[in-house]
């Protein structure tokens, strides 16, 4: 009975421990064989993830976000609210020696700079429509805001300037008939205006009237089209412009934020169709394409400047700590062009090199545009007026952009308004000291100052930090990938050591069995 009780025990031990290394393998088995899949899925999520931010990398994502102008995210938002960074400082040029000049004929005006007088520029973004086509239009309003705490200048103070109502007049009919100009030396006469005239500060700025024009509007309505010349009333009354826009992926990056029309029209203001491009493809100096290059010719368009600047690369510089182009207004800018016929700034008679006549813009006015202290000019124009100092540091004009998001980090946009008095052949003594001359008249700078913080901080981490922490990322999730699959590899090993190690302790037991 002993042995046969021991044999039943031994079978019954057997059995309970095969039975238990089934259990225990079954249970290692469900825990183990879990796991391994959990890192395959990891590994192939990873891999995905990786390979698709080599494919679409953020920062082209974010590069196509901005292209989209998407209402809600800061691109739309900064421009539609855009910071108050636009400094307007106006220079004016006060005649020292008037009264030397009308007794001597050999004497030249001399000219004293007056300024800066400081003042803001608002701007403000309206009526924004997305159009089907692709672009965008909207309302761009601007006013000037005095600054006192920037300036120096009283604005009661005094200056003498030219009788500009008397001159432009007297040029604006300087081919006339003998009779019109018998009628214009008639109404000096009886209005007995002034050669040169004192005006305070404000008064040249915002509100400069003169009996000339008052008498000249009861004869002629046609000679005062507006009877104040305030320089900064006539530009910025009313100075409301609706502006359309390319954006988004359908035009791309080259395109992004260009002029498509201006007004309702993409011909140039004031000169029609004739005239060169007009405003296609130029900016406002808002914003700029992207991925500008140092070959990009960029095209400046603003209402006041009348005409087309136009800039080329001149240097790298580094603002706010990013890498940035500096383009500056070609120097002959202001200068005639060939074919003749197709200048359509030459002027009536042609105007030498480093003026542009911009009377289309103000009304046949005989006004000519330069760079300030006729800056690049021929030598003729400098002979005109004494007192004049060009500088190009001073008096140049240029932007500093960041040429990948086409962001302007600083700009300084300078001209300055001329009078053209032309040949003043059968009128009074009033006019004809003043005859075949050009008398600069003001000259103003638009400069934009910096960026807020946060515009500053976002190209800086979208240039500078985004690329270097993309291929971090790109890199950490492919490495994540292939340790999760090492992991599986590795658990799936042990998964088959495990199992055959089962299967022989099973097979040495069966064995043992009679």
């Amino acid at each position: 009975m002993s042995a046969i009780e021991d044999e039943i025990s031994t079978a019954d031990t057997e059995d309970v421990l095969l039975k238990g290394s089934r259990n225990s393998s079954e249970t290692i088995s469900e825990g183990t064989s879990k796991r391994p899949w959990c890192y395959a899925i990891g590994a192939g999520v990873l891999l995905v993830w990786g390979l698709a931010t080599l494919i679409w990398t953020p920062f082209e994502l974010l590069m196509t976000e901005r292209l989209r102008m998407t209402p809600g995210f800061p691109p739309y938002e900064w421009w539609k609210n855009p910071p108050d960074e636009v400094i307007i400082r106006a220079y004016l040029y006060n005649v020292t020696n008037s009264e030397e000049f009308l007794r001597n004929s050999s004497v030249k005006i001399n000219m004293a700079e007056i300024g800066p007088i400081v003042f803001m520029e608002k701007l403000t973004h309206t009526n924004v429509t997305f159009n089907e086509n692709g672009t965008m239009t909207y309302v761009a309003t601007r006013k000037a805001i005095f600054l006192p705490e920037l300036n120096t200048i009283d604005l009661n103070a005094t200056i003498v300037v030219p009788n500009w109502a008397l001159l432009g007049i007297a040029s604006y009919l300087s081919e006339q008939s003998f009779f019109v100009k018998l009628g214009f030396n008639l109404l000096t006469r009886s209005v007995k205006p002034q050669q040169f005239v004192t005006l305070t500060v404000d008064q040249f700025l915002w509100n400069y009237t003169d009996p000339m024009l008052d008498a000249a509007y009861k004869i002629a309505p046609f000679l005062v089209p507006i009877k104040n010349l305030g320089i900064l009333s006539r530009i910025y009354t009313n100075f409301t412009n609706t502006v359309t826009v390319y954006i988004g992926t359908k035009y791309g990056d080259e395109k992004f934020f260009l002029i498509d029309k201006y007004d309702g029209s993409r011909d140039l203001p004031n000169y029609g169709a004739s005239c060169g491009g007009g405003v296609v493809n130029s900016s406002e100096g808002v914003a700029y394409p992207q991925y500008i290059t140092k070959n990009t010719t960029l095209k400046y368009w603003r209402k006041t400047f009348c005409k087309m600047a136009v800039l080329h690369h001149r240097k790298d510089v580094s603002k706010y700590g990013v890498n940035a182009f500096r383009f500056d207004l070609i120097d002959s800018i202001f200068n005639r062009t060939e074919p003749s016929d197709a200048d359509c700034f030459r002027g009536r008679p042609d105007l030498p090199n480093g003026l542009s006549d911009i009377s289309k813009c103000h009304f046949g006015f005989p006004l000519a545009t330069s760079f300030p202290h006729f800056l690049y000019g021929d030598s003729i124009i400098k002979s005109y007026v004494n007192g004049l100092k060009p500088n190009r540091t001073k008096h140049d004009s240029y932007l500093i952009v960041e040429p990948t998001t086409g962001v302007p980090l600083e700009s300084a946009a300078r001209s300055q308004s001329n009078l053209v008095v032309r040949k003043l052949t059968g009128f009074n003594e009033l006019v004809t000291p003043f005859s075949d001359t050009v008398i600069p008249m003001f000259w103003l700078e638009y400069n934009q100052m910096g960026l807020p913080w946060y515009i500053i901080s976002l190209v800086y981490f979208q240039v500078n930090v985004l690329p270097i922490f993309q291929r971090f990322f790109t890199a950490f999730l492919l490495t994540g990938s292939v340790i999760l699959f090492c992991f599986y590899i590795k658990h799936k090993r042990k998964q088959r050591l495990l199992d055959n190690k089962v299967l022989v302790f099973e097979k040495e037991l069966f064995m043992k069995k009679p």
